[in-house]
């Protein structure tokens, strides 16, 4: 028998096997015999040696228990075998809080982000000095009272710089093509003689910065295009009132003015669009006839009467004009609201107008025209927008297809 230690045996298993061969007779020694063995093996300063009667009572002691079957299960391959899972269930348990905090952390810095975002918008609004519209006498109308308009005005896209060969467009040309649009809705004023203006302000009022090419093409910084989109859309808004009796405003949230670039990462009602009417609110608060209304279903759907039906408005990033009718009609169905005979989509920057069952899905285009993102993805259009003719008896009397340039 080998009485010398063994390559990666330890001083226990080195005890426990000179131990057992004693007590087998394998070995012919004694407990001083053994003593010496131990501490030549594993001291080295003679006064840590330990005596005879110390190893023998530590064998004795392990013994006892290992002919007592305290150790028999770890012999067992099904033990071994559940420590093997339980090992692989804590390590599954310390990925799943390593992946929990991550995903905290990444949450805790986007909301920062977010927040960020927000705060230097209010600041800046609250620095700003909107221009305040005053009221002013308007003459009698020659209104026959028989015929209200829908003037959908959608996808400004305020802040673009483009200049190619299918579209030129920056802030002076969009001033010029809504100029080019309330001269459009005035003609027709003259030949309808409507009463009452809905106007939906359809979303992506800012070029934003959600796509590369949106923030190569945007000339001046998020903010400054809240403002000035502001400023833009509330003299829209002041001239519309000088030809209706009353001009009734709804807007939807758009995509191009979301907080974060990544959809994933923004909360339903985290959208910069949400600020404009808000704004625009504050320039027109003295027009009398000029009234603004909070949506029911969320900033992104704004619902209404008008002449007795039902008009739901979105702003088309989430819904086709093959979808919407049903989409509006389950929001409606679960929040017990009148369902949709009519349905304002813009996004897809072109005109339109399909019948879904007995609902009409009227699409507006775009007033910035076509920029970089629309060529990469082969979607032409021009600058135009749509007003609708509403009567009691008929949902669209007339769909009016304004061309902006």
């Amino acid at each position: 028998m080998n009485i010398h230690r063994e390559q990666n045996e330890n001083e226990e298993k080195f005890l426990w096997r000179l131990g057992q061969a004693k007590d087998s007779g394998e070995l012919d020694l004694d407990w001083s015999e053994i003593a010496n063995i131990m501490n030549a093996e594993f001291r080295d300063d003679e006064t840590e040696y330990m005596g005879s009667s110390a190893y023998r009572k530590l064998y004795q002691c392990s013994r006892r228990f290992f002919d007592a079957g305290v150790f028999n299960k770890y012999q067992d391959g099904s033990y071994l075998e559940d420590l093997r899972e339980a090992k692989q269930e804590l390590r599954k348990e310390k990925q799943r809080l390593f992946d929990e905090r991550t995903a905290y952390n990444k949450e805790l810095r986007e909301q920062g982000r977010r927040e960020s975002m927000v705060d230097i918008v209010k600041h800046a609004i609250d620095e700003y000095c909107p221009t305040v519209f005053e009221d002013r006498k308007i003459e009698c109308r020659n209104s026959d009272d028989e015929c209200d308009f829908i003037v959908h005005l959608t996808d400004i896209h305020y802040g673009i710089n483009i200049d190619n060969i299918l579209n030129k467009c920056d802030s002076d040309i969009l001033t010029d093509r809504l100029y080019l649009f309330l001269g459009e809705i005035e003609s027709l004023v003259k030949l309808y003689k409507p009463k009452n203006c809905y106007l939906i302000a359809g979303g992506d009022f800012c070029m934003g910065l959600i796509h590369l090419n949106a923030r190569l093409e945007a000339k001046e910084n998020l903010v400054m295009q809240i403002m000035k989109a502001s400023d833009m859309i509330a003299n829209f808004i002041y001239k519309l009132s000088s030809m209706f009796e009353s001009v009734h405003v709804y807007s939807t949230a758009g995509n191009h003015s979301r907080v974060m670039p990544n959809k994933e990462h923004v909360a339903r009602n985290e959208n910069f669009d949400v600020l404009i009417p808000y704004i625009c609110k504050k320039e027109l608060q003295n027009v009398k006839n000029v009234h603004f209304y909070e949506n029911e279903l969320g900033c992104d759907i704004a619902t209404f009467d008008v002449r007795g039906h039902r008009v739901y408005a979105t702003h088309g990033d989430k819904d086709s004009n093959s979808s919407v009718v049903y989409n509006m009609t389950k929001f409606a169905r679960k929040a017990g609201l009148p369902l949709p005979d009519m349905c304002y989509l813009g996004h897809r920057h072109t005109n339109g107008l399909t019948t879904v069952d007995t609902v009409k899905v009227i699409e507006s285009g775009c007033v910035g025209g076509m920029d970089s993102y629309a060529i990469d993805h082969r979607l032409v259009g021009m600058p135009e927008q749509t007003v609708t003719v509403v009567t009691e008896d008929c949902k669209i009397k007339a769909l009016c297809d304004i061309q902006l340039t």
